[in-house]
């Protein structure tokens, strides 16, 4: 919690102030959720300070809330790319992405559970930037990141508004998928991977995760000249989600007691012979 808040410092995400009289300050709460790796083990317990957006007043706390979601075929196309050119795959996070998000409505939030400043428990803080939980939190981190990839020379594929393209001088080119905090980068060169790293590092704060291990419930392993798409962890948690994860597994799964006939109709066979 107080690496959060120390993030969230950082980023300048808020002023303590007084509130206006004509102003209601919307609460927040803290969230606790464990993020998981592709084998299902717990990377790191996270705590994230989340405003209570349901709250919030459209036309008076937010307008527009819309922002575009990058599609699954768009990574598949991406992998395979790589795949067929030889190319990496590398994998940025953006730490705190809605902190990133600038506000251009006036919203107040109360002071956070445990973060209260002695002797000023009368003030609130006015968000200058977004905050999780609000509703417009990831349409303002969308624009954000969309003007900076536009500054930089890169522009936005036409059948997908998440994905990036730039070429250098030599023609080379380096593409970049967005999906909310989680960015796929493959290129046509090693020197653009490092130079877009560098780049986005001086504007957000980043983690490399390097190679594209697990993206969207899709698990890649590459190895050898080889590349392996799978979703084990999905398909398990999607198992033990609905308590069949002890079921006895056939090799083809059929309906029980299936009765299946023959082209002409005149003969009724026993499905589960075929199972």
């Amino acid at each position: 919690m107080n690496e959060e808040i120390e993030s969230i410092l950082r980023n300048d995400t808020w002023d303590l102030v007084e509130l206006p009289k004509n102003k209601t300050p919307i609460g927040c709460k803290w969230l606790f959720k464990p993020k998981m790796n592709a084998d299902g083990s717990i990377e790191k317990l996270k705590p994230r300070l989340v405003a209570k957006g349901y709250s919030q007043q459209e036309g008076i706390d937010f307008d527009d809330t819309f922002a575009p979601v990058e599609k699954l075929n768009t990574i598949r196309m991406l992998i395979s790319l790589a795949i067929k050119c030889n190319w990496e795959l590398h994998q940025l996070d953006v730490k705190s992405t809605f902190l990133n998000g600038d506000l251009k409505e006036e919203i107040y939030l109360v002071q956070p559970e445990g973060f209260v400043k002695q002797g000023q428990e009368h003030l609130v803080f006015r968000l200058k930037k977004a905050l999780y939980g609000l509703k417009q939190a990831r349409r303002s981190w969308y624009q954000k990141v969309d003007s900076f990839f536009l500054e930089y020379g890169f522009h936005r594929i036409l059948n997908d508004q998440n994905l990036y393209s730039r070429y250098n001088n030599q023609g080379q080119i380096i593409l970049i998928s967005l999906y909310v905090d989680d960015m796929i980068i493959t290129r046509d060169a090693d020197d653009l991977i490092r130079g877009i790293k560098r780049l986005m590092a001086q504007v957000f704060e980043m983690k490399d995760l390097r190679s594209l291990h697990y993206c969207l419930r899709l698990e890649v392993c590459r190895d050898t000249g080889q590349t392996f798409l799978t979703q084990g962890k999905y398909a398990r948690n999607l198992l033990e989600k609905f308590g069949m994860d002890q079921c006895r597994s056939v090799v083809t799964p059929l309906q029980k007691n299936l009765k299946l006939c023959s082209d002409d109709g005149t003969k009724e066979v026993d499905a589960t012979m075929y199972r």
